[in-house]
């Protein structure tokens, strides 16, 4: 509800769920299925009702627009949820009702309830986030979820019949935080396109298999080109600038380098959107430490776009106080570009540390500089991890995601509907 999966990630509150949502939805589209991605009308001035935008054969766009929801702030959101899901539940009749509805998000979750009720149909459920792991995790400068969210949530666990997961680790916290049955959890990691996130010495052309024809993984490592051409070692962090992710970290710990390492040449890339607050709290942190020479910050842009950046630096950052899985890590590995991702939650399924990354162990600028430092100054260990990286980003594709999903729909579409 709060954001489109057709948005830019990046821009406003788009991120991974809507890579995600827009990937799987394309790929079960691909598989055979129809599919609806159906999603809250946040243009001003759009007439009230739903409009309908094929994206593809077997795949449409669903837009509710609801009166006073398009100017509502993402806090207010919640009381429209009722009447977005009652809107969808009108615009389906008997003989082409949905075989189920798969909720991604918990505000989505309450709205599809209201589907699912007047259909009689089975409702799956993909938190993404949760209230409560992100409340554990919450840092300096993260506001609490309210109680009302994590007491939604607790509900839509009880109530369908399926919790899709992206790792162990999420589906433990289901169980012991959600007291979620354990059968009813599928835990399913997310995936990458391969045409857009390929090593640099990869085509995006197929062979005759279907999967894209790499030429060499044996040169792929951004940072010996790099360092060869006299460049300082760049670091990626890209995703919404927010509190969670850790720019503010990453910016403390350059200044840090600059004190205790000066002739250690880092330069960081700060990519994608946030409020003009914290925006504008990032720049004064940059003057702050006088890093303004090696710190860029660049707004949000098209995966095309991200994919190319990411194959021409030599490391990804996520200093994440929690991430169920943490997209980008994996996008970041499939281009070959080693990631340094806080040692937590999902991220430490995401890299495999010391193989496609280093897993940090905790979010303090003294930490992280440390691990800048170290990673600047290991060119060949990094070089090896690179390749390790792109190896480990080809495990995993959207296909294979819908696949499992599948699966999980014939399942739960077979169950008897509790009315």
């Amino acid at each position: 509800m709060h954001t489109s999966p057709v948005d830019q990630p990046g821009s406003g509150d788009a991120g991974g769920m809507n890579v995600y949502v827009l990937h799987l939805a394309r790929s079960l589209s691909q598989r055979g299925w129809d599919v609806d991605m159906a999603t809250l009308d946040r243009v001003p001035m759009h007439p009230e009702g739903i409009t309908v935008a094929p994206l593809s054969n077997g795949l449409r766009l669903l837009s509710v627009a609801l009166p006073g929801a398009a100017s509502a702030p993402k806090e207010q959101l919640p009381e429209f949820a009722v009447e977005f899901g009652r809107a969808l539940a009108t615009f389906y009749d008997d003989d082409d009702a949905p075989l189920l509805v798969h909720a991604h998000y918990w505000l989505s979750g309450v709205a599809a309830r209201e589907i699912c009720e007047a259909l009689k149909i089975p409702q799956m459920l993909t938190l993404h986030t949760s209230a409560a792991v992100k409340n554990l995790r919450a840092g300096p400068g993260e506001n609490p979820e309210p109680a009302s969210r994590e007491l939604a949530e607790r509900e839509l666990v009880a109530s369908s019949c399926t919790l899709v997961v992206n790792t162990p680790a999420e589906a433990d916290h289901m169980v012991e935080l959600y007291g979620a049955s354990r059968d009813r959890i599928r835990v399913i990691p997310p995936g990458v396109d391969p045409e857009i996130f390929y090593p640099r010495a990869q085509t995006a052309s197929a062979d005759d298999s279907g999967e894209p024809s790499v030429t060499s993984i044996a040169s792929i490592a951004p940072s010996s080109s790099a360092r060869a051409a006299g460049r300082p070692f760049t670091v990626l962090c890209a995703g919404r600038m927010q509190p969670l992710k850790g720019p503010q970290i990453l910016v403390a710990a350059m200044g840090l380098l600059r004190h205790e390492h000066p002739d250690c040449a880092i330069r960081l890339i700060l990519a994608g959107v946030g409020s003009p607050d914290f925006l504008a709290a990032l720049h004064r942190l940059v003057a702050e430490y006088d890093v303004a020479d090696v710190i860029e910050f660049q707004g949000s842009m098209p995966s095309s776009e991200l994919a190319e950046l990411m194959r021409s630096v030599d490391a990804v950052a996520m200093p994440s106080s929690s991430e169920t899985f943490g997209l980008v890590a994996l996008e970041a590995q499939a281009c070959g570009t080693p990631v340094l991702a806080t040692d937590v939650d999902g991220l430490r399924y995401a890299v495999e540390d010391h193989r496609t990354g280093w897993l940090v162990p905790g979010r303090t600028p003294e930490l992280w500089a440390e691990a800048l430092y170290r990673a600047a100054s290991n060119p060949e260990h990094w070089r090896a991890m690179s390749q390790a990286a792109a190896e480990r980003g080809r495990e995993l594709t959207w296909d294979h995601v819908a696949a499992q999903h599948e699966v999980a729909y014939t399942r739960c579409a077979a169950e008897p509907v509790n009315t």
